[in-house]
């Protein structure tokens, strides 16, 4: 491991008090940054950051200087085009980038609806076009359409106890991650164990107590926040 990753690591603070930057606030709009921590939120929870990164993006601006968060604007409710509205916005964030900050990186994260969000992007971005370059690292909790056995799953505890989960939503619609992003090693795709949304059980209950506990879980932030701050050093290297 390299030894200023390592010493990162070591640093992550598990519960920041610290505000973060926010690219959504008026000064930083139209500032080129070396990373931006796209944050969606899932269903139903107000524009803004999703309680599901909260500690997760302090962490990583903390230990990664020069980075920024960028709460992706979208509905984020039950009508039919809400998550398309959500990767358009990305899209044109990072597309945009592309022509005015060349130099600048991206890291995904998405929450439950947030996640389908996310997903649509990586389908419309493939991970060697230049677009998908830029996105260094991706870090999904309680997605509808978690596919089995694929690199990067892994459970609350960054362990593999949800490695073969099926989320509820495959099947229904096409929005799971194609397999480039995967292989790629960029991908990281939490599942609580006993979450329904992910593990596509018990359908009836699918907001399940597990599906609400990925921000308050220590080892959760942790596990997302330390996969981010190593693929942010990866670009140095």
């Amino acid at each position: 491991m390299h030894p200023i990753l390592a010493s990162a690591l070591l640093a992550l603070p598990l519960f920041s008090t610290a505000t973060p930057l926010n690219l959504n606030t008026p000064t930083t709009t139209h500032d080129c940054h070396s990373y931006i921590l796209i944050n969606t939120r899932g269903t139903l929870e107000p524009q803004g950051e999703s309680a599901g990164f909260h500690t997760m993006i302090a962490s990583i601006l903390h230990s990664v200087p020069g980075g920024v968060s960028y709460n992706t604007s979208y509905p984020a409710d039950l009508t039919q085009h809400t998550t398309q509205v959500g990767s358009e916005d990305i899209i044109s964030l990072i597309e945009a980038g592309i022509n005015n900050c060349p130099e600048q990186k991206y890291a995904l994260l998405g929450y439950s609806q947030g996640a389908t969000v996310t997903d649509e992007v990586l389908q419309h971005f493939a991970p060697w076009s230049p677009e998908g370059q830029k996105i260094k690292g991706v870090v999904l909790i309680g997605n509808p359409y978690h596919l089995p056995n694929k690199l990067g799953n892994v459970d609350e505890k960054c362990g593999f106890s949800t490695v073969g989960a099926s989320g509820i939503g495959l099947g229904s619609e096409p929005y799971e991650i194609p397999d480039e992003w995967y292989a790629s090693g960029k991908v990281r795709d939490i599942c609580f164990t006993a979450d329904q949304v992910c593990n596509g059980v018990n359908v009836g209950n699918i907001f399940s107590g597990s599906h609400l506990k990925y921000g308050s879980e220590e080892s959760v932030q942790s596990c997302g926040a330390s996969f981010v701050v190593g693929r942010l050093f990866d670009w140095e290297e």
